[in-house]
């Protein structure tokens, strides 16, 4: 086992999960995972499949989750039938082992196909009402990306000035012209790269002025932002230059004639030509095909559009966190998770049920879902940094927590004495999560002596002490859930233990997770979407630590063990 690159220099790498789809005739469709990390298929499978309409997988602004989770299970069966979902199930196991690693569905679709909400990919074996877990672009290690990589890998780390172009579509109401909060999203995107400043020039134009942006356009632009609303109704796609609203739902070109680069087919060769190397439309309907195609037969290596419509409180939201992501060095696929997720948990603190006068914002439950990659490079990483400051390394040691005094051990075995070492391991071990301070820690001292004491002879083992120099704590709980028989997480008045467990429950089908409450406390709001995990055992509530122990073998081992008996790998 070859040894890992010390923590401020770790390179995180996301492996393409590879899905070809196409249809064949208006019944039928082929779908086939020619290229993952555990192996690809030879063979396409054939499903039966009429025509998916618009209608079918629309979700509206007032949708709810559920909506969405429906329309995910749906394009779920179409996308990821077995022995597909198989593999991605397995390949998915394998990333979470490697805490470096992340998995990158590449999606190459057909025209028919290519404009569906794939970002709701739902996990099949999760029944009952949606919960945001049961997602697969939940997991922070999952990216989604279309296009095929057919691109060279561009350039390496580079201490030349870049530039960000960023247009903005006003209104033609003189009292409101910034209904989009334009200028406010660009004010953000400056504040979240402060550290930047001095390796990226950031320059606004408003889309009105026509001249200013023709002599921009002629220029050297490495990043291009657009803010505003595209049309794509048809092949002539475009963006408005001057906005004009209806008064109820519509917006219109107010401009009598609006410049050619306004269009997308026009837009995109003179990105091409200005050496745009990431193209961000934070715009509703950015992301439909018919505005994507000429940027992508133009070979722009990224494009981030958006499927529908989008609040402003998202985009605003989404384009800071992408920003600052960027910014610390970070990969697209990363930067563009962590911008989701942050659109995400804005929208759970303003459920969408919430009455309207008592909502802080204005987002949809599924905004989060709206964000699309167009990435037909193998590259993720498009501005990558030297590496002689630490700030890549501080924004990935949350990814980097591995099994080193393990690893040690292992590199002094051949391979059969290797398995040998992670059995034994596994067969008796027993991870405790919990809150390690004077009113809980004895609680988990006596359920450890408790389960040691246990005819199976279980070790228990307690993260009450630091991690090794450089590691973040979640990771090194991740890694050893997943050599662990099963977890006990006491989630009474929990600290990190939250964050532990969603790192480790979506990725770990084989290891059971028995929650334990003592009688009084409650569970954490987001618990309940841990729960819709099989894997996740009823929760045992206790009085006190006799209690406890006297529960341990009918409410504890009994239902761990018997999930492990029953326990089938994918």
């Amino acid at each position: 086992m070859p040894p890992r690159p010390p923590p401020d220099t770790v390179a995180v790498r996301f492996v393409d999960f590879a899905i070809r789809a196409w249809r064949t005739d208006p019944q039928h469709i082929e779908v086939i995972a020619h290229s993952t990390p555990v192996g690809g298929m030879r063979h396409p499978v054939s499903l039966r499949q009429p025509r998916i309409r618009p209608a079918d997988v629309e979700i509206g602004f007032s949708h709810s989750l559920d909506r969405a989770a429906e329309v995910g299970r749906d394009l779920t069966r179409v996308l990821l039938p077995e022995p597909i979902y198989g593999l991605l199930l397995e390949s998915l196991r394998w990333a979470a082992e490697r805490p470096d690693i992340g998995l990158r569905l590449r999606l190459c679709l057909d025209d028919e196909l290519i404009d569906l909400p794939w970002e709701c990919l739902y996990r099949q074996e999760l029944a009952g009402p949606a919960v945001p877990a049961g997602f697969f672009l939940a997991d922070g290690d999952v990216s989604l990306v279309r296009e095929p990589p057919i691109l060279p890998l561009p350039a390496g780390s580079t201490d030349h000035v870049q530039r960000l172009l960023f247009l903005g579509t006003l209104f033609d109401d003189p009292h409101t012209p910034d209904q989009w909060l334009v200028h406010e999203e660009f004010r953000l995107l400056g504040e979240r790269t402060a550290a930047l400043a001095r390796r990226v020039a950031f320059e606004f134009v408003a889309t009105t002025d026509s001249a200013g942006v023709e002599a921009r356009l002629a220029t050297p632009i490495d990043i291009f932002h657009y803010a505003g609303h595209v049309e794509a109704d048809n092949d002539d796609a475009h963006f408005l230059q001057c906005a004009r609203f209806d008064g109820v739902v519509e917006f219109a070109e107010a401009s009598p004639q609006p410049a050619p680069w306004t269009r997308a087919r026009v837009l995109a060769p003179r990105l091409k030509a200005a050496g745009t190397r990431l193209a961000v439309f934070n715009a509703c309907n950015s992301g439909s095909w018919n505005f994507v195609r000429p940027f992508m037969q133009a070979a722009l290596p990224t494009f981030i559009g958006v499927q529908g419509s989008v609040s402003n409180a998202a985009a605003l939201v989404f384009s800071a966190a992408l920003y600052g992501a960027l910014a610390a060095g970070l990969s697209v696929d990363e930067a563009v998770t962590q911008a989701r997720l942050a659109v995400l948990e804005l929208a759970l603190q303003d459920p969408a049920d919430m009455p309207a006068d008592r909502r802080r914002v204005q987002i949809s439950a599924n905004d989060w879902l709206r964000f699309m990659i167009y990435m037909p490079t193998g590259d993720a990483v498009l501005f990558p940094r030297p590496e002689r400051g630490s700030e890549q390394g501080q924004a990935r040691r949350r990814r980097s927590g591995q099994l080193e005094t393990l690893y040690a051990t292992l590199a002094r075995l051949n391979d059969s004495e290797q398995a040998q070492v992670v059995s034994e391991i596994y067969r008796s071990r027993v991870l405790i999560l919990g809150r390690f301070d004077a009113a809980h820690k004895p609680t988990l001292d006596a359920l450890g002596a408790a389960l040691e004491a246990h005819p199976r002879h279980y070790r228990k083992h307690l993260f009450d002490y630091e991690p090794p120099a450089g590691r973040n704590l979640t990771e090194w709980v991740r890694a050893h859930a997943l050599m662990s028989r099963f977890v006990i997480a006491d989630i009474s008045d929990p600290n990190s233990v939250p964050h532990e467990l969603a790192s480790v429950v979506p990725t770990s089908p084989s290891v059971p997770i028995v929650p334990i409450i003592r009688e009084g406390a409650r569970d954490y709001s987001m618990f309940r979407d841990l729960r819709a995990y099989p894997w996740v055992l009823p929760t045992v509530t206790y009085r006190n630590d006799d209690d406890l122990r006297a529960r341990l073998e009918a409410d504890i081992i009994g239902p761990a063990e018997a999930r492990l008996a029953a326990w089938k790998p994918a």
